[in-house]
């Protein structure tokens, strides 16, 4: 296999359409061995639309850091990319027939395979670059579209029906439903889909911004994990993290972290429970600067794990604003504060859930 071409291909197929928005159109499975071997390819051969690629990924690292330029794809992300691609192709409905699933299980058992031999960002501005070219990974859907007519009803997968079938639709009596479909969510598929599930979540924690950043996810389910623990360690990991929740809705993002922490302090993350809080306490001391005190009773949210995010993120808030030096809470920005976030601690202890 020709591993420019390959690499250009990929690049139009899957990378571009990914961080532009566009039909992302997978081909042959690329496999383990020429994944690994893509970093040493050339550029794009189409400069203009790789300019145009550099430009998105600037823009959308500029939503989280104040940055000049975003570095070019590293052979991780060249291999991430054609696990992802052959990821998507092993979905592929071509592949529901007895005497092709075998061939679907093999590409996605390649792919994870990919995938674990990846590494995760070494640093944050890796986290950050990564997550530029994956940020837009959710948006990726299938739109199946079904056909009903005078004479029956056709089903079209992923491909747009003939335009003779929806010609005359009153005197046909043409009816067309189009439904978009997450990658997880395929029906039929070939593969196993608690597999494919699995492989992709093993995905998300190679880019722990992105697995961040996209908490809100029906499947597969945000937990934390090692990375995206590191991540939260330092400063600069912390902040990305908490200019990518802001950019949810509060509620739902509440949810799951609150959900995926009540799963680490009660698994093996326990030991590192430290960045959690640090995190959850600075959205806390942010939530409550924006808004002020708030008014009796304390509204909260329905949901219980959003409470529980927001009860121990206020709760540690308030331990960090009465330590803080210079006795910050005496003056009357810091007694404020104070106050919001004691009314939102004792809200979740009143609701039991700390």
């Amino acid at each position: 296999m020709n591993i420019a071409r390959t690499a250009d291909l990929l690049f139009r197929s899957t990378l571009a359409p990914i961080v532009l928005g566009g039909t992302v159109a997978p081909g042959h499975a690329i496999g383990a061995r020429i994944a690994w071997s893509l970093g040493g390819a050339d550029a794009p051969t189409d400069r203009a639309l790789a300019a145009r690629v550099d430009a998105a990924r600037l823009r959308r690292a500029r939503t989280l850091a104040p940055v000049d330029a975003v570095p070019e794809i590293d052979p991780v992300d060249w291999a991430l990319a054609a696990a992802l691609h052959d990821m998507l192709q092993a979905a592929n409905p071509t592949f529901d027939a007895p005497l092709r699933r075998r061939a679907a299980a093999r590409i996605l058992d390649i792919a994870s395979a990919t995938i674990d031999r990846a590494p995760p960002p070494a640093r944050v501005g890796e986290a950050l670059a990564r997550h530029t070219w994956f940020a837009r990974l959710f948006d990726i859907k299938r739109t199946d579209t079904s056909v009903s007519y005078w004479l029956g009803a056709r089903n079209y997968l992923g491909r747009e029906p003939p335009a003779r079938l929806q010609a005359w639709p009153e005197l046909r009596r043409v009816h067309v439903v189009r439904e978009r479909r997450d990658v997880v969510d395929l029906s039929p598929i070939a593969v196993d889909r608690d597999r494919l599930t699995q492989t992709l979540a093993a995905f998300l924690v190679r880019t722990p911004l992105t697995d961040v950043a996209t908490c809100t996810r029906a499947a597969p389910r945000f937990a934390w994990n090692e990375h995206s623990l590191t991540l939260l360690e330092t400063d600069g990991g912390r902040r990305l993290a908490l200019r990518a929740l802001d950019r949810l809705p509060a509620l739902d993002a509440d949810a799951a972290i609150g959900r995926a922490t009540r799963d680490a302090l009660q698994g093996a993350l326990r030991s590192k429970a430290s960045s959690i809080l640090a995190l959850l306490a600075d959205r806390a001391i942010s939530a409550a600067a924006a808004h002020g005190p708030p008014r009796e009773p304390v509204p909260s949210p329905v949901d219980p794990d959003a409470l529980f995010a927001r009860a121990i993120g206020a709760a540690a808030a308030r331990r960090a604003v009465a330590e803080a030096p210079g006795s910050y809470a005496q003056r009357d920005e810091g007694a404020a504060l104070a106050k919001a976030l004691d009314a939102v601690a004792a809200r979740g202890a009143g609701g039991g859930v700390v």
